[in-house]
């Protein structure tokens, strides 16, 4: 019979820092994310301004609207009100998440180092949430332009919105303070760390 230690898993979960525990697995993890959402930001850029472009063109009518018929987001580019503040918004959040899992990385480096409270770390998590902020900011602007912009251009009264949430999500914003404290909290143990290092 296998002792806990001999499974891998509660291995990495009864190790949180260091090499070969569940930080070194998370920061494995975090490389794979990184390149999948490099090449989603990459697809997602290209198809913006091909989305945005190709929108605009049917508005003026130098395109056809048929051209559309039968596109997976045919719906989105027939209307410019929408497709324009949605495809920035999609460009702004896959480039935001991406950043933060680059931050996430140089926190999760310095736990497989077994030193967590370093200055580096709190500049990473305050990037981390100012960056959620930007991601929520956009995501407002997003729905508010798609709607507004609908009312007053539109000339069609059936439009097709994508989802991109509510317009007020308490539970991103949630997020946003818990990470804005874990940062003063390394903030303060750097800062503690360092006194203790001073005094010895």
């Amino acid at each position: 019979m296998k002792t806990l230690k001999e499974i891998p898993l509660s291995s990495a979960l009864a190790k949180p820092l260091g090499q070969k525990s569940l930080s070194s697995s998370l920061a494995t993890a975090l490389k794979v994310a990184q390149l999948l959402l490099s090449v989603t930001f990459a697809f997602t850029l290209v198809g913006a301004i091909f989305g945005i472009t190709l929108s605009i063109l049917v508005a003026t009518e130098l395109v056809p609207l048929k051209v559309l018929t039968g596109s997976r987001f045919g719906d989105i580019l027939a209307t410019w009100t929408v497709a324009i503040p949605y495809l920035v918004y999609a460009v702004i959040a896959t480039r935001a998440a991406l950043l933060i899992v680059r931050r996430l990385q140089g926190v999760f480096s310095s736990l497989v180092a077994n030193q967590p409270f370093v200055r580096d770390n709190t500049a990473h998590l305050r990037a981390i949430w100012i960056t959620l902020v930007v991601i929520e900011i956009s995501r407002i602007c997003a729905w508010v332009l798609m709607h507004g912009l609908t009312v007053v251009f539109a000339t069609t009264s059936v439009v097709a919105f994508p989802s991109v949430g509510d317009p007020i999500d308490l539970t991103r914003w949630f997020v946003i303070f818990v990470v804005l404290i874990l940062a003063e909290v390394f903030r303060q143990g750097t800062q503690l760390r360092e006194e203790t290092e001073l005094t010895v």
